[in-house]
């Protein structure tokens, strides 16, 4: 072979190579394709050239986005081998927050007509991450109202004025730290200087014993003076006007007591519950930790406010950061053995009850405890069931807790053992009645 004919197949080899590179990145398909059209609201972050997928599963792409009639409208080249009925429908997903978004298919029902080249696929209006967040935040605010304003407002402003008065008097504590040293030196002072009197001058007390002794003698006569009516004080003592305002008085004090006890009662009655739990998904092999609060000022009712699955959204996969550090905002009632609940439960509006079958409900330690919840109703795709959750867990200690729940059980039941770790803050009970007591009695000066 000679140079003009090396040269000659080295250049055609490098124009086949250069026309396959074309076809691959410029996403050429030689199959044979129909279009489909699909009118959206909102098109935005959408490729041109994105894929479309049924399934997850590649079946076309593409081919150009323009707009009509105030609509995006997108041409989707389908493969010829996919059928699509006229009860189909077409949505813009992403992979994840900050994922690439595409176009997935759900083909419809085999029994009605099939889509034939040029017609027009129904479609579902995809929400921006924008719109997602607004919808969580509003959610929020109105289980945060409803508790605030609705069902419980002077609870939290009578805890916002305790904490307020319970700074003041910690801050009163600190600036009088050095005299109160002062006072705590003098007495040691004194009861040093006191042993060493009493061991140096045992008569002169003995003296002083009999001298006190004299005068209560003399106390003795002059109290029955007053209980005659003889003298000044006596005249005083037995006015039945004067009698009538000291009554007055003392019921006066009375008053103030029993109101200072009902402050005190409902501060000591409130309890703060710090949950920790960590669970197990056995089918995706992953685990998940989750933390809250959970106030009770009585028996009968309670408020959580926690974060589940919580993580740094630089240590998960893109698909997952959707679901991590979700809120929890709740707000129960319970009875003897049965409690139910409702709010926010991982971002979404939900519901859910707890059976305690030996112990109360409100017990600090229950030996057995089924509970069930339903989440995540407000699906924007047809497709997508409520997150059905039911669990039981044995009490180990009483701030210990073992056991295992199944999540998603309408579409693909996961099981997740856990534990749960619950601590009973008492002291801050005691340190809000304290507080309220002073913030009380500042009020009747």
């Amino acid at each position: 072979m000679n140079n003009e004919s090396k040269l000659g197949l080295f250049v055609t080899l490098g124009i086949i190579a250069i026309a396959v590179s074309i076809m691959l990145l410029g996403n050429f398909d030689f199959k044979s394709k129909y279009i489909v059209n699909a009118y959206f609201d909102n098109a935005s972050g959408l490729p041109k050239k994105a894929k479309v997928k049924i399934a997850g599963v590649d079946v076309g792409h593409i081919n150009n986005i323009i707009l009509e009639n105030e609509k995006a409208k997108i041409i989707l080249n389908i493969s010829s081998g996919v059928k699509l009925y006229s009860d189909a429908s077409a949505t813009i997903v992403a992979t994840g927050i900050i994922g690439t978004k595409y176009i997935e298919i759900i083909p419809g029902t085999s029994t009605n007509r099939m889509l034939k080249d040029g017609d027009t696929i129904n479609t579902v209006g995809a929400r921006s991450v924008e719109d997602m967040i607004a919808n969580v935040v509003d959610q929020v605010s109105k289980v945060l109202g409803n508790v605030s304003s609705g069902i419980n407002e002077e609870f939290f402003k009578n805890l916002s004025d305790t904490v307020k008065n319970l700074k003041k008097v910690s801050q009163t504590i600190a600036d009088k730290e050095k005299e109160i040293a002062q006072v705590i030196t003098n007495f040691n002072k004194f009861s040093g200087d006191l042993a060493e009197i009493t061991s140096k001058n045992k008569e002169d007390i003995r003296n002083i014993v009999l001298e006190i002794k004299k005068v209560s003698l003399q106390l003795d006569e002059f109290m029955t003076k007053i209980n005659k009516g003889k003298g000044t004080i006596g005249t005083l003592v037995n006015d039945e006007e004067m009698a009538t305002e000291l009554k007055q008085t003392i019921s006066s004090i009375k008053t103030t007591v029993d109101e200072l006890k009902t402050t005190f009662g409902k501060a000591s009655h409130l309890e703060i519950d710090w949950e920790y739990m960590y669970r197990y998904d056995t089918r995706a092999e992953k685990s998940y930790n989750d933390f809250g609060i959970r106030f009770r000022p009585n028996p009968n009712k309670f408020y959580y406010l926690g974060i589940s699955n919580i993580a740094n959204s630089k240590d998960v996969l893109p698909e997952d950061r959707d679901n991590i550090n979700k809120l929890d905002a709740l707000i129960g009632f319970r009875s003897k053995y049965l409690e139910v609940y409702g709010g926010a439960i991982r971002s979404t509006g939900g519901l859910g009850a707890g059976y305690s079958p030996y112990n109360p409900i409100a017990d600090k330690h229950r030996k057995l405890y089924f509970n069930v919840e339903i989440f995540d109703t407000n699906s924007q795709t047809t497709d997508k069931k409520p997150n059905i959750t039911a669990g039981a867990r044995l009490g180990v200690f009483h701030w210990l807790y073992a056991g295992v729940q199944a999540e998603h059980i309408t579409s693909n039941t996961s099981w997740m053992p856990y534990i749960k770790v619950k601590i009973t803050d008492q002291d801050i009970s005691s340190l809000f009645g304290v507080a309220a007591i002073a913030a009380t009695s500042s009020s009747t000066k």
